[in-house]
């Protein structure tokens, strides 16, 4: 009976291990490690961070520009600016486009807007799920003098299938703010794709795209977008996306550029 007692034991720790990655060896998991790379000799916190370092969360600026074009239309260019800060489990942001976890811009609006979303990320094991909520304030005129904000609540899904591979959900429903002349519908979107690390630097994914419209009598947009991020150096990294679209009244191509940095 010890002896079968002992092999369970066994089998049960050996289980554990290969669940828990501590790459620094600080004695906290990864996927909770605020402050990787440690120092073995230093003595943490339940964070994973010195004693004598505060943290003070991470700071992302991001600007690039996003062009769309096809055969039958002029061609559209916007500037994109993106402003992250997240702190613990925390995230806020600031940007010209709706953008989800995984950097993705699901929705294909082409108007002047600015996007403010507070978000908290949720980690078990290998999936994270990020529930945000959010309002867009439309900046130039095209009716946005007299029109209300609108309001809208996402949730990601980040399952990691192993080291280099992921598979994505995301899902945002907006409500439309009104103008005095025009009721708006509501509307929701969706990006599901899977990504994979073809490198320590270079990360690529595949997703399918879809974003209803505010005008009844509009199609909705579809589309398939290629993502690929690459890292320059800890702090600096570039970005750029391509969607090839689904639907007749979209712009047939969009490309994006993007280059970032961060501060810790």
């Amino acid at each position: 009976m010890n002896f079968i007692k002992t092999i369970l034991s066994v089998l049960l720790l050996s289980s554990t291990l290969l669940a828990y990655e501590d790459h620094d060896i600080d004695g906290v998991d990864d996927s909770k490690d605020l402050c990787p790379n440690t120092p073995f000799d230093i003595i943490v916190d339940e964070r994973g961070c010195s004693y004598d370092k505060i943290f003070l969360g991470k700071l992302t600026l991001q600007i690039g520009s996003t062009i769309r074009f096809n055969r039958l239309s002029d061609r559209s260019d916007t500037l994109d600016l993106y402003i992250n800060y997240r702190y613990l489990h925390w995230d806020f942001s600031l940007s010209s486009s709706n953008y989800n976890t995984t950097n993705l811009n699901t929705i294909a609006d082409q108007e002047d807007d600015l996007y403010l979303t507070m978000g908290q990320l949720f980690q078990y094991n290998s999936l994270n799920t990020k529930i945000s909520v959010g309002t867009k304030f439309a900046l130039m005129d095209k009716e946005a003098a007299s029109r209300d904000n609108d309001y809208f609540a996402s949730v990601n899904f980040d399952y990691f299938i192993n080291k280099k591979q992921n598979i994505f959900l995301y899902y945002n429903y907006t409500l439309s703010g009104d103008s005095d002349t025009t009721d708006y519908n509501d509307f929701y979107t969706y990006s599901v794709g899977s990504g994979y690390a073809l490198s320590d630097k270079w990360y690529s994914a595949i997703s399918y795209n879809y974003a209803g419209s505010i005008h009844p009598e509009d199609e909705a947009y579809k589309a398939i977008s290629w993502f690929n991020s690459y890292t320059l150096s800890k702090d600096f990294f570039i970005s750029c996306n391509y969607a090839y679209a689904l639907a007749d009244l979209s712009y047939d191509h969009t490309i994006s550029f993007n280059i970032g940095v961060h501060f810790e």
